[in-house]
């Protein structure tokens, strides 16, 4: 045989070979694919790296554990077979050629002595072991990350009443069963008219009633729409949420309406996930176990705006808005009696016009997050990282002066996140004397890098208090025909202080206050007042 074939025919074999183990990998992959759904990927490809706070579940300590993990699934022994004959293969075929440098030389006169026969055979022996284990470790990653949680079964979604196309229900409604809902609607529009709706029965996976409405009162999936009126939904059992909408083109709205839910834990009054929406107005919502905003998004980034209702939550961990999407709220009065106002997670947002809201400031972490606002990044997978939002106008946000947490809370608190902070035109109520507290904790992100970088953009707006940050964290302020009072980085701690002032906004210190850089439109800087302290601006004093 001529040197030309030998090389054809060798590299041909290698090429094949390697086709052959990328063909049997991703064999493997796609069988996995279509044993378990979509959903299930969705849910089980996510590992937490660090644990939630406050809303949402007790899946996240200190209300619970981890989500449950499956053992790892070992690979079938022909797989083991099979990927150590591919290699050696390979392995051969790849030694042939290096070793006769494409066939220009014969084997067998590179193989007379007994240093190149040893030289050969460990070569091959280290590509075949080395092929082996990264052949098996594709596929055993593959395997495991499709079976994770397999028992859970978290795509699965019943109802006692199932609607599937254009369908009117007046009455009343309920289920006992575990994981059932009330009334699922999984295609068309149902409207649900002087209904009253109950839920009994305890979820059997609470990462399944928050991700995708399982065991709730009302369920609606995607491409479904519900129309709910002048109807009632109570829910008394953990993982119960009383009105929920996951997937795209989930639609609900629902007006006129009274919500309860006296689960233990889990149970919210309106949720939405993977890109679900739901639009309330003149709505009553009470909650009373831990972990139960009245508002909630999970996973997915959902989108809930309600108008004109009462909102009110009693356990903790349980904001009135608890945002890893989108939530609003116009209109409306709600006290949060073991919890924050609202809690924004990951690059999401809440906002709050013409409404008056309180809370008794209580965290969910050993008191490190007690706070009337709280955004960050909790890295549980649950909200994707950026820049979380909130937004207050023509409204009034309050630390109830009775709780204990009154003198001690700050209105804003914000860590391991980049956040944005509107105000306009609103008033905060607090005693503690912090305005705002951007610091790493021990309890989210990686230590060292999970500092805050906060940007407060005041208009018309009086604010009162100190600002302070630690040296992991930034803090920019831009007043506009806003005033301030009080001290800025009073301890010198920060990484970063900006304060930006038009000529109509001024600001006057209660204390020294260290800043990096300063941007007056008032050059004669008249609209500060020292009164007594002194102003450093990097390191020098104004």
């Amino acid at each position: 045989m001529n040197k030309p074939l030998k090389n054809t025919i060798a590299i041909s074999t290698l090429i094949g070979l390697m086709a052959l183990t990328g063909g049997t990998c991703y064999s493997d992959h796609k069988s996995m694919n279509n044993v378990f759904p979509l959903e299930m990927r969705k849910n089980i490809s996510n590992n937490h790296q660090s644990q939630k706070t406050a809303e949402p579940s007790n899946k996240k300590a200190p209300l619970g554990s981890k989500p449950p993990q499956m053992k790892k699934k070992s690979l079938n022994p022909l797989y083991y077979g099979v990927f150590t004959a591919e290699a050696l293969a390979i392995s051969l075929a790849a030694a042939y050629l290096i070793m006769t440098k494409g066939s220009k030389k014969d084997i067998k006169d590179v193989l007379k002595n007994k240093d190149q026969k040893i030289i050969a055979g460990l070569t091959v022996a280290l590509l075949t072991g080395g092929i082996t284990y990264v052949n098996t470790k594709i596929a055993s990653v593959q395997t495991n990350r499709m079976t994770m949680q397999v028992s859970q079964n978290s795509a699965s979604a019943s109802g006692t009443v199932t609607v599937s196309k254009d369908k009117t229900l007046t009455g009343s409604y309920s289920s006992s069963s575990q994981d059932q809902s009330v009334i699922l609607v999984n295609g068309g529009t149902a409207s649900i008219n002087n209904a009253q709706i109950i839920k009994k029965g305890d979820t059997g996976n609470i990462e399944n009633s928050e991700f995708y409405g399982i065991n709730s009162g009302i369920l609606v999936q995607k491409n479904s729409t519900a129309i709910i009126k002048n109807s009632t939904i109570n829910t008394s059992s953990k993982g119960s949420n009383a009105v929920f909408a996951t997937g795209t083109k989930a639609k609900i709205t629902i007006s006129d309406s009274t919500i309860k839910t006296t689960g233990s834990s889990g149970s919210r009054g309106l949720d939405a996930t993977y890109g679900g929406s739901i639009i309330g107005n003149n709505l009553k919502i009470s909650t009373l176990g831990q972990s139960s905003a009245t508002l909630a998004t999970d996973r997915g980034e959902g989108n809930i705006h309600v108008s004109n209702s009462t909102l009110k939550t009693n356990g903790g961990g349980s904001p009135l808005i608890y945002s890893t999407g989108n939530i609003s709220v116009n209109k409306t009065t709600g006290i949060a009696n073991n919890s924050q106002i609202a809690v924004v997670e990951g690059k999401n947002s809440a906002s709050v016009r013409s409404s008056t809201l309180y809370a008794n400031g209580n965290g969910n972490r050993n008191h490190v997050d007690d706070a009337g606002i709280m955004i960050y990044q909790s890295m549980s997978g649950d909200a994707s990282s950026g820049t979380g939002v909130f937004s207050a106008s023509q409204s009034s946000l309050n630390i109830s002066s009775t709780s204990k947490y009154y003198k001690t809370a700050p209105m804003f608190f914000i860590t391991n996140t980049n956040a944005k902070i509107n105000l306009t035109n609103t008033q905060l109520n607090y005693g503690s004397g912090i305005l705002l507290n951007a610091a790493a904790t021990s309890e989210w992100g990686k230590s060292g890098s999970n500092g805050a970088t906060v940007t407060l953009n005041a208009s018309s707006q009086t604010l009162a208090g100190n600002i302070n940050a630690d040296k992991l964290s930034s803090v920019t302020l831009h007043l506009k025909t806003s005033s301030y009072k009080g001290a800025i980085n009073n301890k010198n701690t920060a990484k970063n202080i900006t304060l930006t002032l038009d000529k109509s906004s001024s600001i006057t210190l209660t204390g020294d206050t260290y800043i990096t850089s300063l941007n007056d439109e008032d050059t004669s800087y008249s609209n500060i007042h020292l009164n007594g302290y002194k102003l450093y601006v990097n390191g020098k004093t104004l």
